[in-house]
């Protein structure tokens, strides 16, 4: 993460600003990935904030998913001041051991609360965004305890050697696996282009809620493939890799960072085709990929993604009839 702390003027806010943006889109996903590519239900933590006990996989899961509120706090602000959001990442990198992936958790933490917490304003008076800034670094410094207190649990019950998923060495032969592959990219490239919408259209109130709506539900589907994958023996993959230290794995693209749309036609056209890819992916899966409960959610997934293809065709239509910008 790069460091600069100065913001005189409108241009180094908004380098700050997007510095800060591309660590919560990285994290937000980072942290996710970790938790997908461990057991649900088998490591349980003291938490130091809560009090109680909780399953490592799914406060991971949750710290993710604060990070991307994070993301689009800042994003919102950034369009606020006529900027445009970054959707680039910083790197993001998985490890073999478990507690590898916590630790490295734990530190970024640490390294954005210090970001947070130092930036010096200077001819900048805004008392809401340092509150703002204050409030993410409150959060981040939650965030790094709750990491803590997993690491201190592995470590403690002799875990420390526990490893991720491994990919299933048929991945490459098996059709059932390569669909579903495919269809957790998609949902994941899906779920960041709607937020992206989100962000340019945050003046639109109707349009924004609308795809943020879609968004979720995406991300939804991208949790539930991610656990269809480990009941196949396989496990999450991180798109775009190189190796690096200890046996793991980096990205600098996990994820798109430029869509098509720059206008609200634009905008509804592209989801639109990305809905309708989904569903014909979905329909192929449904032929390949065996057993009744794994089918059962596949087509929950595909009438959910019907419903998007509804709901887009409809807002493209008023958007035509209307012709809104």
């Amino acid at each position: 993460m790069e460091k600069f702390y100065e913001i005189a003027d409108r241009q180094s806010l908004i380098k700050y600003l997007n510095i800060a943006l591309e660590h919560e889109w990285a994290v937000s996903f980072e942290y996710i990935i970790h938790a997908y590519s461990m057991p649900k239900a088998k490591y349980f933590y003291r938490d130091p904030v809560m009090d109680d006990r909780f399953d490592v996989r799914a406060q991971a899961i949750q710290i993710g998913i604060d990070e991307m509120y994070h993301a689009l706090q800042i994003g919102l602000l950034l369009k606020q001041i006529g900027a445009e959001p970054s959707f680039r990442t910083a790197v993001i990198k998985r490890y073999p051991l478990i507690i590898d992936n916590l630790r490295r958790d734990k530190a970024t933490e640490d390294e954005v609360t210090e970001y947070y917490q130092q930036a010096k304003f200077d001819n900048i008076s805004d008392p809401k965004l340092q509150n703002m800034l204050f409030n993410m670094a409150a959060d981040e410094t939650r965030h790094g305890r709750q990491f803590e207190a997993m690491i201190k649990m592995m470590e403690k019950e002799g875990l420390s050697g526990e490893l991720i998923f491994k990919p299933n060495p048929e991945a490459g032969s098996r059709e059932d696996l390569k669909i579903l592959h495919e269809l957790t990219r998609l949902e994941n490239s899906m779920m960041h282009e709607y937020l992206y919408y989100v962000l340019l259209f945050s003046e639109h109130q109707d349009l924004g809620q609308r795809l943020f709506k879609n968004s979720i539900n995406h991300m939804r589907h991208w949790d539930k493939l991610s656990g269809l994958l480990v009941k196949l023996g396989d496990v999450i993959r991180l798109e775009n890799v190189q190796p690096v230290e200890n046996g793991g794995e980096q990205s600098s693209m996990p994820m798109p960072y430029v869509y098509p749309g720059k206008t609200r036609l634009e905008a509804l056209e592209s989801t639109l085709r990305g809905e309708k890819q989904l569903i014909e992916k979905y329909q192929l899966a449904l032929n390949l990929v065996p057993g009744e409960e794994i089918q059962a959610q596949l087509k929950a997934q595909l009438a959910l993604t019907r419903e998007h293809l509804y709901t887009q065709e409809s807002l493209l239509a008023n958007t035509k009839k209307t012709k809104t910008v």
